[in-house]
């Protein structure tokens, strides 16, 4: 049965699908490319995406629309992160948050390749220094796998007769994985233990994963232990190969008695000098180049390197503004055509998530020669990292509203900003919302807001509360040794803030220092309802302390709060770990119509619930409802903020991660029959329709509300792209990218001087395939 087909049945039988119902009780998330963020003047392509930290890269039609997308998996956080190729080159690339969802737990690396010859690439990943291989079961748009290989084993001889042992690949390197010799099968070549040589399992199965160790000094050449210098020819010893075993009892202790240590090693076999054999490019984890290694073919499989460009490309043919890769650590090279011209085309991400350039960890060379001669010219050093919003590493957002013009406004901090080693600054990004209460829209002001360096502070975590009863938001900081600072907004109220330093280690109602250890994460807020602003501070090790807002004959200070239940840990609550140390909380409240709703961001990326503050008894023991909202886990680290964009009564919710970005997960109801409405006075036409296809919104009867806001919802009630508003009747608009059956929420706000909602209506709507 064809796909459009079975929609329109589904259809059909789906003819009460937006029942009446009582209002929605529980708020649920979806992960969202939110929305337009202008930087420059220009609208970012994926601003929410998170940042990019350490990403391998893969090509991958997942929407089977015969272009090959870009899948990349993060070493950071272990992030799978998928950007569709669109189909106008000018338009370029956008992320698709609903694509990287659904994928099995992946650690250390992971590569995309079809080894079984059914045209969708089966997932290689990483797993205690061996390799394990997940089938593709899925079809477009839908990643499904399924175990087939854990760990992949290969045939091995050492002189003794064959057995089956796992394929080794320690899990701080990444393997080559490509069918090196065109006989249709996979090979992969790794790095032995010792990491001076190299494993080469060549396949001997076409489409298929029968391995077998040929080589343990693939390339004939010895890396040095100690550094990444290179001995090929005479200077090159091996006395241990499998295809001329001289593994004797001499060999074998010579191999036991080397220091085992490894350093990290990147290997990409490729065609680089035109002569119709792969060569080799090679890493190493402390060194900023990439070694390319020239092979000649040998009928007897003992390839061998010929000679070396130790800074790759300087010596092989090549364009433009640079000579050689130049990453701070590790450039690992993945080959992708990324211009669709035919040929492959490189990328170079870091190998590792240490002392790295956080902001600029996606090197571009493309092919401006052939595939049979190819010529490297440097493009960027932000490959797609240029379309999202990264501030380094671990940001930390906060919504508020700076120029008191009723719509929420966001500042992030950032922990750190590579600039070389010794080199990292702490910094406050604006973002200004140039859109509505109802339909954000923000523009990146500035990136530098404070000087912090001046003061020696590191790590900031912001804040925002009208501390000096003025009418402007000033600056409360917390910083990596758990010290307060404060900072006044001299602009007055309604103009954008400036702050300037006021006090330098705030001091508590005894004038002692504020100190919780270390990583102080302020939220100001009113917890005891008194009209005074407290201060809620999270940190390393997990817990939160509370210090109430109250009055002496200098204004305002700071009282610790101490219960004889929890001591000095406001409401007992201890945030989840990694490793039952630490848990880095970060409180993030959000003041619903029931009372503050208190969340907390921790380490793992999860944001935890633990219920609703007793207005009663703001002090008691608060126990953990939810481990993880959404069991949503965008990264490492993680900070979040919540705030409600678009006037539903729905919070939306930010959050910061330890790669430098930030993921926006766009509030929902529960499910849309929960959401009442009046009789339908709207229509759209035509409907069904194309995916990505123009229809156009009418209404049959007189409307006088000053605004009317759209938005696309699925059947389980998420929200698709962003609310749209209508500027006039009729408004034509595109339908969402996916097909299926969707509802069209359509909601006003009444010309009545109040900001009354009309209950919202719901369209039922049919998108059929393109």
């Amino acid at each position: 049965m064809k796909w459009p087909l079975i929609l329109f049945l589904l259809f059909l039988a789906t003819g009460a699908f937006f029942p009446k119902a009582s209002s929605q009780t529980t708020w649920e998330w979806e992960l969202s490319s939110g929305p337009i963020v202008i930087r420059d003047g220009e609208s970012l392509p994926h601003p929410f995406a998170g940042g990019l930290t350490a990403p391998q890269w893969s090509a991958i039609d997942i929407d089977g629309d015969g272009d090959e997308d870009a899948f990349a998996f993060d070493r950071d956080g272990n992030r799978v992160l998928i950007f569709e190729r669109l189909n106008d080159p000018a338009l370029g690339w956008k992320e698709r948050p609903d694509w990287s969802v659904g994928w099995p737990e992946l650690n250390h690396w992971v590569l995309l390749r079809d080894f079984d010859c059914d045209g969708l690439p089966d997932l290689f990943t990483g797993y205690q220094n061996s390799i394990h291989v997940w089938r593709n079961m899925g079809g477009p748009g839908v990643p499904a796998f399924e175990p087939f290989a854990v760990p992949l084993m290969a045939s091995w001889d050492f002189g003794n007769g064959a057995q089956s042992l796992p394929v080794v690949c320690l899990t701080i390197d990444k393997p080559s994985i490509s069918d090196v010799d065109n006989d249709g099968d996979l090979d992969i070549i790794t790095f032995t233990e010792t990491s001076t040589t190299l494993y080469r399992f060549s396949g001997q199965l076409a489409c298929g994963l029968d391995l077998t160790c040929t080589n343990r000094c693939y390339g004939m050449f010895t890396e040095g232990s100690e550094d990444n210098s290179l001995f090929i020819g005479p200077d090159h010893d091996c006395s241990f190969n499998v295809v001329d075993p001289r593994f004797h009892e001499e060999s074998s202790e010579e191999w036991n008695a080397r220091d085992g240590m490894h350093a990290g090693g990147a290997i990409t076999a490729i065609q680089l000098d035109g002569e119709n054999f792969h060569d080799l490019l090679i890493a190493d984890v402390t060194y900023p180049t990439s070694m390319a290694l020239l092979l000649e073919d040998a009928m007897d499989g003992q390839d061998s390197t010929a000679w070396v460009d130790e800074a790759f490309p300087s010596l092989l043919p090549h364009a433009g503004t640079a000579d050689s890769v130049n990453l701070p650590r590790f450039p690992a090279a993945f080959p992708f055509d990324t211009d669709a011209d035919g040929d492959l085309d490189l990328v170079f991400s870091p190998n590792t998530t240490l002392e790295t350039d956080d902001d600029a960890s996606v090197h571009h060379w493309k092919n401006i020669g052939s595939s049979e001669s190819p010529q490297w010219a440097f493009d960027s050093n932000q490959w797609l990292q240029d379309g999202m919003l990264d501030f380094g590493r671990g940001a930390a957002p906060v919504f508020a509203d700076f120029d008191n013009d009723g719509d929420w406004d966001i500042a992030i901090s950032n922990k750190e900003r590579y600039e070389g080693v010794g080199q990292t600054p702490t910094d406050l990004a604006l973002l200004r919302n140039t859109g509505s209460s109802e339909v954000p829209e923000f523009d990146l002001i500035t990136t530098q807001a404070i000087d912090f360096q001046t003061n020696g502070v590191e790590s900031v975590h912001p804040t925002f509360g009208d501390l000096d009863n003025d009418g402007d938001l000033d600056l409360i900081v917390g910083d990596e040794l758990g010290r307060i600072h404060q900072y006044e907004n001299t602009s007055g109220p309604g103009e954008w803030p400036t702050w300037e330093m006021e006090t330098l280690s705030v001091t508590d109602n005894e004038g002692n220092p504020i100190d919780v250890g270390q990583f102080a994460t302020p939220q100001l807020l009113d917890l005891n309802q008194d009209g005074f602003l407290d201060m809620l501070i999270g940190e390393k090790n997990g817990t939160l302390t509370l210090y109430l807002g109250c009055s002496d004959e200098w204004g305002l200070t700071w009282c610790l709060v101490t219960t004889d239940e929890s001591g000095e840990n406001w409401a007992g609550i201890s945030v989840d770990n990694a490793l039952g140390i630490n848990g880095y909380s970060v409180p993030a409240l959000y003041a619903g119509p029931d009372g503050w709703h208190v969340f907390v961001a921790n380490e793992l990326g999860a944001v935890q619930s633990f219920g609703n503050v007793d207005p009663t008894n703001p002090f008691a023991v608060l126990p953990s409802i939810n481990a993880s909202l959404g069991n949503f886990h965008p990264g490492l680290r993680g900070a979040a903020a919540f705030a409600d964009l678009n006037a539903d009564g729905i919070p939306e919710w930010l959050m910061g991660i330890q790669n430098g970005g930030l993921r926006w997960f766009q509030g929902t109801s529960t499910h849309v029959s929960e959401l009442d409405g009046p009789p339908i006075a709207w229509s759209v036409h035509p409907n069904p329709a194309a995916a990505n296809a123009e229809v156009t919104l009418t209404s049959n009867r007189s409307f006088r509300q000053s605004k009317t806001v759209f938005q696309w919802i699925t059947l389980n009630g998420k929200c698709v792209g962003n609310p749209t508003l209508a500027a006039s009747l009729p408004q034509k608009f595109i339908t969402p990218e996916s097909p299926g059956i969707y509802g069209l929420k359509i909601w006003s706000e009444r010309k009545t001087g109040t900001s009354t909602l009309e209950a919202p209506v719901l369209i039922r709507f049919v998108v059929l395939d393109r």
